[in-house]
């Protein structure tokens, strides 16, 4: 059987179908092979004189390449937009394919093919150019700026930074938190025997909201960690987890303020990177720090300071941290997956024990979170890095497919150059005017409530004994022995 020019073709089976088709060989001589059935011989070769692919089976397959060319070009579309079609809305794609394709070989008096709920799965999996996957749960603001109309600008930014001074992986830097609430939903895979249940897991109970302020560079470097935990006076089984790498602020609050935010910047992120900078003999060489729009960072004055130590700074697109930010693509994933797997849930109830067993497994997870390969994966993801973004934008589509109204009344320092000279100037300017204009409105309501204290009519208390004396002269009142007389008639004028 000669097949050698017919080794274009990937299934053996449409190979020997094809042969047969064109005359070159016939179906005895391939069933004497015993390789297939003489039946998916005969099915495949119906197949192919019809001009269609034939499966394992013999059985010609469902669509032509026309057809497939039309699905697979609907779900691109989709996939511009932001959006996928499930199993439901694939198959009746499929159907109105089908369906469509009879009514224009004039057999309407057929009955409409209804394919099986399994079958979008099973073409999945032999069309090596689609394929199943879980989709990523985002909410509503987020899923109107993951589009390239948003970042684009965002990322040309960038682009003409790098351009511009040319930063050294080891100076990109990028700060944000995590909270250090579990999952309560989190679940990981269990052994047991066949004929037995799984069993029970317990579930964490509810911490207190603590947060993780993490830094980290681009080759893999990372600054000290500090968690914020909400307490006047740090318990003593946290003092455990403090090292050179991570330590634990007790304050009043477990998120991230204005005043915390200046602290950690003052105390821990300028020093750690000019340390930086002086380790490496790169002075003369400008920084990069990536970090979101979060409230607390509006802070002018101290951008000034990042700005004099030649450090550029750049905020993220609002609801934009989940495509852009580095250590949201790689790095705090993995740490809330390694403390979730290894947290043991304590038999009791106890705050005390629940803080024990956080502080086992926090150092380990942190540690295994900021290997330098998670943290160079991280920022490989997000694009920020220079000439990297045209894949990140590439995945997503054009045009937001839901518009939201912008409600914020912040000085708009959203996805800017913050330590821009001219940049910082305007905003302690509209700062200042706002922080006038705050303290003026409260000096109005001030006046305004005293004068309306002053207008409102006095309410006056009811004194029975002063209208028993009004009855009497100036005279007689001081001649009565005003105490006993009216206390005596004022008994007489409410019982009788």
């Amino acid at each position: 059987m000669r097949s050698f020019q017919y080794r274009h073709i990937e299934s053996r089976l449409e190979r020997v179908a094809t042969i047969i088709s064109n005359g070159e060989a016939r179906v005895a001589d391939a069933a004497n092979m015993k390789e297939f059935t003489r039946s998916a011989i005969d099915r495949a070769v119906a197949a192919v004189e019809k001009g269609r692919k034939a499966g394992k089976n013999g059985r010609p397959e469902l669509f032509n390449q026309e057809e497939k060319e039309t699905i697979f070009g609907v779900l691109k579309i989709e996939c511009e937009n932001g959006t996928s079609y499930n199993a439901a809305q694939m198959r009746k794609l499929m159907n109105a394919v089908i369906n469509d394709r009879k009514k224009d070989d004039f057999d309407e008096e057929d009955e409409e093919v209804n394919i099986s709920k399994t079958y979008p799965y099973q073409y999945t999996k032999r069309n090596p150019d689609l394929k199943a996957s879980h989709p990523r749960n985002v909410d509503i603001q987020r899923l109107s700026a993951s589009n390239q109309q948003t970042l684009l600008p965002f990322f040309t930014l960038l682009q003409n930074l790098h351009d511009q001074h040319h930063y050294s992986n080891s100076l990109i830097f990028n700060i944000d938190e995590s909270s250090l609430r579990l999952s309560d939903s989190f679940s990981t895979l269990v052994f047991h025997p066949s004929d037995m249940p799984a069993g029970f897991s317990k579930t964490p109970m509810n911490m207190p909201n603590a947060t993780l302020v993490v830094a980290a560079a681009a080759d893999g470097y990372s600054l000290k960690s500090v968690v914020l935990w909400p307490c006047r006076k740090l318990p003593d089984e946290l003092r455990f987890v403090l090292s050179s790498q991570l330590d634990v602020w007790g304050e009043n609050e477990g998120w991230m303020t204005e005043a915390l935010f200046l602290k950690y910047a003052e105390d821990v992120l300028l020093p750690g990177i000019t340390q930086r900078r002086e380790t490496l003999k790169k002075n003369d060489e400008r920084c990069l720090l990536l970090l979101d729009s979060h409230s607390s960072r509006a802070q002018p004055d101290l951008w000034k300071k990042f700005a004099d130590s030649s450090i550029d700074v750049v905020t993220f697109v609002p609801h934009t941290t989940h495509i852009a930010q580095p250590l949201d693509r790689g790095v705090f994933a993995v740490f809330k997956k390694t403390i979730n797997a290894n947290y043991e849930a304590p038999s009791s109830s106890s705050v005390v024990l629940r803080r024990e067993a956080l502080a086992d497994v926090l150092p380990q997870a942190l540690q295994t979170s900021l290997l330098p390969s998670t943290i160079k994966s991280s920022f490989a993801k997000s694009g920020v890095l220079s000439h990297q973004w045209h894949e990140v934008l590439a995945k997503l589509p054009k045009e937001p497919s839901v518009t939201l109204k912008k409600r914020t009344k912040r000085f708009d320092y959203f996805g800017k150059l913050i330590t821009d000279e001219e940049f910082l100037i305007e905003w302690k300017k509209e700062k200042d005017e706002r922080k006038e204009s705050k303290n003026e409105e409260k000096d109005n309501e001030e006046i305004e409530k005293a004068l309306f204290e002053d207008e409102k009519p006095k309410k006056r208390k009811f004194n029975p004994l002063k209208i028993l004396n009004d009855d009497f002269s100036d005279d007689e009142k001081k001649e009565r022995n005003t105490r006993k007389i009216v206390k005596r008639e004022l008994v007489d004028y409410i019982y009788y």
